[in-house]
């Protein structure tokens, strides 16, 4: 079986989406609604005054997410029992979601553990 996780780091996302629960998760169901990925759980914490964390959970996928909106960033662990491309494609489209400039990302191939 096929495992790719992959970790990301957005930057200079928009401050609002990364802010509050129900803009994050509109964001997300847009990426979502793209790639034709539907949720099968998901959790959604608000901070304050500030802040979201949330995992999201689908068939082929899971990932959590951490924001911190007065910076403009997130962190995502991402899995995928997918090839790389479509846990990239994943992340790519996030990026898109939240208007980030920036993001690094690093993959890790669990195939083989």
């Amino acid at each position: 079986m096929i495992k790719t996780h992959i970790t990301l780091d957005f930057y200079q996302a928009e401050p609002q989406i990364l802010a509050r629960t129900e803009n994050l998760k509109a964001a997300i169901s847009i990426c979502l609604d793209r790639l034709l990925l539907s949720v099968v759980q998901e959790s959604y914490i608000q901070f304050e005054p500030q802040g979201v964390t949330a995992t999201v959970v689908g068939e082929a996928f899971h990932f959590s997410i951490h924001t911190w909106p007065e910076h403009g960033s997130c962190a995502i662990d991402l899995y995928s029992s997918n090839d790389y491309g479509f846990a990239r494609e994943i992340a790519d489209t996030l990026k898109e979601c939240f208007h980030a400039q920036e993001y690094d990302i690093k993959v890790l191939d669990r195939s083989q553990r």
